[in-house]
């Protein structure tokens, strides 16, 4: 049976889970509505339907026509806090109700489909951290900079609402430090950049800390909204990602391109098409797995070289280790140091 995935011709964005919050943001800075519009599928009509859903393109193409008009470098920002504040998203709705910070990024995990399609996450323990890893399921072009911001400052917000305080906590960005000033000013938290990955680091104690708002009865009744949403929603992932996941679960084994264009149900040269589309290809989609998977063993600390290369399916340790000093400037063993293994 082949995997779901969708692409940007796909409608799985609804207009009232950004789209509208945007635009009300653009046209209080003054921005028209028709010109926000323009080369975009979605008509003014659209607005208003409760489940009116647009395409990626149409999402980037409102991105794009939005920074066009505006001179507003805050827009990312505040539309992180709109979402996060809107009586229209039981899924923002239920982050807030959530008992902590765990049972809130669980719950923004499973249903990140309902928000935020263009993200998937990896998961690492530190030793005395969570370090959540965002990385583009499909590709963003030049607005993957934007998106980053939305999501961080809806998280953040969260963590400022619920907790109080953001102490501790840390974010490292690929980006250059050109927005430097915008982030320690919205944010206030420390920000390095031209990073390996983007990432927000959080302080364990932080992670299972009673939020302010917590109420188990409406966590529950807005779980239940997302539920009868994934009826309209289906669950589904970019292709990007719909590949990883297949690399990932058949290591040490690898999966050739013809493989994984069956299992997805496309011919070869169809997926080799749609991953340019993502700015990306075969190669780099499985130095990514093996990057992470290897990020991953290490934490449980007690795999030899030898025993990485074969389960990240390297012919020797050799050429593991040459791959993990490509991926973190370091050797393993070093890498190592940096997580807990108690």
């Amino acid at each position: 049976m082949s995997m779901r995935h969708f692409g940007y011709q796909d409608k799985i964005l609804l207009l009232q889970h950004g789209s509208t919050e945007l635009l009300s943001l653009a046209q209080r800075r003054g921005a028209l509505l028709h010109k926000l519009l323009s080369g975009t599928g979605i008509f003014e009509q659209d607005l208003h339907k409760p489940h009116g859903r647009l395409h990626h393109n149409d999402w980037l193409k409102l991105l794009q026509n939005c920074q066009q008009q505006l001179n507003s470098p805050e827009l990312p920002y505040l539309l992180g806090g709109a979402l996060l504040n809107s009586r229209y998203i039981s899924l923002c709705q239920s982050l807030q109700y959530a008992q902590n910070l765990r049972q809130a990024m669980a719950q923004l995990y499973y249903f990140r489909h309902q928000l935020f399609p263009c993200f998937y996450v990896r998961l690492y323990q530190q030793q005395h951290c969570i370090l959540i890893e965002f990385k583009p399921a499909l590709g963003l072009a030049n607005q993957q900079g934007f998106m980053q911001t939305v999501v961080f400052s809806l998280l953040l917000g969260l963590i400022k609402q619920q907790l109080g305080s953001v102490c501790g906590i840390s974010l490292q960005l690929q980006q250059a430090a050109s927005h430097q000033l915008q982030h320690q000013l919205h944010w206030g938290v420390d920000v390095s950049f031209n990073q390996s990955a983007d990432s927000i680091s959080i302080p364990l104690a932080l992670w299972q800390q009673c939020f302010t708002d917590a109420d188990a009865q409406k966590f529950s009744a807005t779980r239940r909204t997302c539920r009868q949403l994934n009826r309209v929603l289906n669950k589904q992932r970019a292709l990007p990602e719909s590949i990883c996941r297949l690399q990932r679960k058949a290591l040490p084994q690898l999966l050739n391109q013809d493989q994984v264009a069956s299992a997805l149900g496309l011919s070869s040269s169809s997926l080799k098409r749609q991953l340019s589309q993502h700015n990306t290809n075969f190669a780099s989609l499985l130095d990514e797995v093996r990057r992470d998977a290897a990020r991953q063993l290490l934490q449980q600390g007690h795999y030899s070289n030898r025993q990485l290369a074969q389960k990240l399916g390297y012919s020797d340790e050799h050429n593991f280790r040459r791959a993990f000093k490509r991926w973190t400037g370091l050797i393993p063993s070093s890498f190592k140091g940096m997580f807990n293994f108690n």
